[in-house]
């Protein structure tokens, strides 16, 4: 009888362990509101952004336990709970790796930044993750986060698009940010370079250029509004 009462423990923590990773995985696919416990407001969305940074933008240099490790000390060393969340970190960051190919950096900071400004450490938050990049354009990705959680902070400016960048957007200047980051999220999704199967080279080169397009039109209307 012991046993099946210990037995039924540990499946129904298992069982809790696996929902809440199902709702964790689905606040990285589309970040927004979320119902799971993060420990400290906003650790996923950091840890998720530490990911995007090492393996999305850097060249991989590092292992998957060795960049999890890095961006866990990293959390632990900014976030106030330190210690106490670093088991935590480490399991977001090993849950964003099996979504590698879907984080968005630009709605990752957005959902960091609302879940850590009343807390007054955006800037100490965006120099840690600006600390993970390795490479040039992993650089360019972290200036851009920092800069957003960090007004004052002076990065290498973006390059400028070709086209203004509400023309690229196909919207209207003065419409509502809802709409922008809602027009910037259905553009993202139709020409991310993850979702170019069954098209010849050269149709996944051009979806691939209007992706970077698209995603440097909407940083820099969203830099427009914030101000």
């Amino acid at each position: 009888m012991i046993t099946g009462i210990v037995l039924g423990y540990f499946v129904g923590a298992l069982w809790a362990q696996f929902e809440n990773d199902k709702v964790v995985l689905k606040y990285f696919e589309n970040p927004g509101p979320s119902s799971f416990d993060e420990g400290e407001p906003g650790l996923a969305a950091f840890c998720a952004l530490g990911v995007y940074i090492i393996f999305r933008a850097s060249p991989k240099v590092l292992g998957d336990d060795a960049a999890a490790a890095r961006i866990a000390g990293g959390a632990v060393s900014v976030f106030p709970q330190g210690k106490k969340i670093g088991s935590l970190a480490e399991s977001f960051c090993r849950l964003a790796f099996t979504r590698l190919s879907v984080l968005n950096p630009d709605l990752l900071t957005e959902s960091l930044a609302a879940r850590r400004r009343s807390e007054g450490d955006l800037a100490l938050l965006g120099s840690e993750l600006t600390s993970m990049a390795m490479g040039r354009e992993a650089l360019q990705e972290a200036f851009y986060i920092r800069q957003y959680l960090d007004p004052s902070y002076q990065a290498p400016p973006l390059e400028n698009p070709e086209e203004d960048p509400w023309t690229v957007l196909g919207i209207s200047k003065g419409v509502s940010y809802h709409e922008v980051k809602s027009t910037f999220r259905r553009l993202a999704l139709k020409f991310h370079p993850d979702n170019q199967s069954g098209l010849d080279d050269t149709e996944r080169k051009k979806r691939s250029e209007m992706f970077i397009k698209i995603r440097d039109a909407y940083r820099v209307i969203s830099r427009e509004i914030i101000k």
